[in-house]
């Protein structure tokens, strides 16, 4: 049996061998190891447990003076066939049977993480998105295929197969990372599955930390201190997908793109948590092909890339593109002027997009539309595209506007009550937009009454406008306010409650909204609450259960 934290560190020592680090942890666990033993769900769980604590242990004694190293655990003979066992463990913990293997979203969702390096910290909608460009998940019913991609990834959470950032306080879980235990043990049934295979067969555990895992289909681009990895993609005409894992700095041949005519995902941008993921590319000619031969491209990310300042208009040929996500591309200036040729596009997103000042007419007119994020509110004479025009989007559910340089606020923010089918919304006020516009212009916003949830960044009023109360938002479940001039809550009504279970307040030098008592007496339903660089002392408060999961 495993020894305790305790025992070990009592500095009787049966193993001579000290294990420093984790990945040496899990070496030891694969290969000194008995033979004659069946792995039982009990004795992993209690192995697992055993690690996350002496990992605990360790981080909590890293900061401590004059300390000695924790001691390895001691494993002892009962585990030589772990991998075999642990892979089946995995089947059953899945419900898999042999007539239909990985044939679920749950199942077949679960394989794709097995490109991801390990201990990498994953962004839950870019994992959406890429599950939805590869058909993993899909429109089932009045659900559609983000809310079937939340679902699976809610279950995978629910099963212990994938870990929150340990860096994240709130208990939404928008971003994940998955034990490099489960890692180890999906990548060996990925490729027995036909997902993935090695191009080396010599595998050794290093292999399985940062392998580079492709097929006849699925191709990534794996950056490293050798020459990019890439240089003969144009030669696989059978490749539907391109991943970038982490190179950095793209240098792709003009013409790549012109033998793929099978390719449904090109996930060339950033799928990391972090936004210091730089990625280059040193000419952006490599695009200019993009859709002449590529009709079934369904997601294509250029997200957080650099020194792309416009798309090709033959982007407009992508008839089957459902995702086009262009976040963080700092360069890009506009968007193409027959956007509203891609009739089955689902998701677009130019936020953080701060060059683009007007989106282009005929935006209104992409009639699949569900996710809009990065729409530029600029002069009437840069805007063809009007909020007003927004209503004929009858199936659009996320919503977020940059209300830009020389912004007029009118009568078209009022339309934004007309749209029937939204359910989040985010305004942003630009800097240049605070020192032009008053109170009243601002009192003239009309939201939907059935938003659930709503994000306001910069607002540059100090009195809280009357369309924000929960008299107007009855179905508000997530506020979050970040940065501005506000600095009061209140309104006229002394008594009101709102029924958020979110509450989110960031950046607000001059609020001051009190204790959490306080808070709860306006909030009744609140699940959690985050008060960060406001007047009153910083906050993280969550109740012992769970609220709802989502973005």
């Amino acid at each position: 049996m495993v020894e305790s934290l305790d025992e070990s560190g009592s500095g009787d020592m049966k193993d001579s061998t000290k294990v420093q680090s984790w990945e040496e942890i899990t070496q030891a666990m694969r290969t000194n190891l008995d033979t004659d033993v069946n792995l039982s769900e009990d004795k992993l769980v209690k192995l697992e447990d055993f690690v996350k604590h002496y990992r605990k242990e360790k981080l909590s004694l890293k900061h401590r003076q004059n300390q000695r190293e924790v001691p390895p655990p001691i494993i002892s003979g009962e585990w030589r066939e772990l991998d075999e066992e642990s892979k089946n463990l995995l089947m059953r913990k899945l419900q898999i049977s042999q007539r239909n293997t990985w044939s679920s979203p749950l199942k077949r969702c679960l394989l794709s993480f097995a490109i991801f390096p390990e201990n990498l910290i994953i962004k839950k909608r870019s994992l959406i998105y890429w599950w939805i460009g590869q058909g993993l998940v899909f429109q089932r019913g009045h659900k559609t295929a983000e809310q079937v991609g939340e679902e699976v990834y809610n279950e995978l959470q629910k099963q212990g197969l994938i870990e929150p950032d340990d860096n994240d306080p709130s208990p939404l879980m928008n971003r994940c990372k998955m034990h490099p235990w489960i890692r180890y043990m999906l990548i060996s049934v990925a490729e027995e599955a036909g997902f993935f295979y090695f191009k080396s067969k010599d595998r050794t555990p290093e292999d399985f930390r940062n392998c580079s895992l492709s097929s006849s289909r699925l191709h990534l681009i794996v950056g490293g201190e050798d020459s990019p990895q890439y240089t003969d993609l144009s030669v696989h005409e059978d490749v539907s997908m391109v991943f970038n894992v982490n190179q950095q700095y793209l240098s792709l041949p003009p013409h790549w793109l012109s033998n793929m005519k099978r390719l449904t995902v090109l996930q060339l941008g950033r799928w990391q948590h972090s936004p210091m993921h730089h990625i280059e590319v040193d000419d952006q000619k490599f695009l200019d092909a993009l859709g002449v031969h590529n009709k079934h491209v369904k997601f294509l990310s250029l997200r957080g890339i650099s020194r792309i300042t416009t798309l090709p208009d033959s982007i407009v040929q992508l008839v089957s593109l459902e995702i086009l996500d262009l976040r963080a591309c700092h360069n890009l200036e506009k968007l193409p002027e027959d956007i509203a040729s891609l009739k089955k596009l689902t998701h677009l997103d130019v936020s953080e997009c701060y060059l683009i000042e007007r989106m282009p007419k005929g935006t209104e007119k992409l009639s699949s539309l569900q996710v809009l994020k990065g729409f530029v509110i600029g002069t009437a004479r840069k805007n063809p595209c009007r909020i007003s025009a927004l209503r004929k989007l009858t199936k659009l559910r996320r919503l977020s506007i940059n209300i830009g340089r020389g912004a007029a606020m009118d009568e078209e923010f009022a339309t934004l009550k007309d749209i029937a089918s939204l359910c989040s919304l985010t305004i942003s006020w630009g800097v240049t937009y605070l020192a032009s516009q008053s109170n009243d212009a601002i009192n003239q916003l009309l939201l939907p009454k059935q938003l659930e949830k709503l994000e306001l960044i910069g607002m540059p009023v100090k009195s809280i406008p009357k369309w924000l109360n929960p008299h107007e938002l009855k179905n508000l479940k997530k506020l979050y306010i970040i940065g501005g001039d506000l600095a009061s809550w209140d309104h006229e009504q002394q008594n009101e409650q709102w029924s958020v279970e979110i509450l989110r307040l960031k950046h607000l030098k001059n609020l001051s909204i009190g204790n959490k008592e306080d808070v709860l007496k306006k909030c009744p339903r609140l699940g959690y609450f985050e008060r960060i660089n406001c007047a009153d002392n910083n906050i993280y408060w969550c109740k012992s259960w769970p609220v709802d999961k989502g973005s």
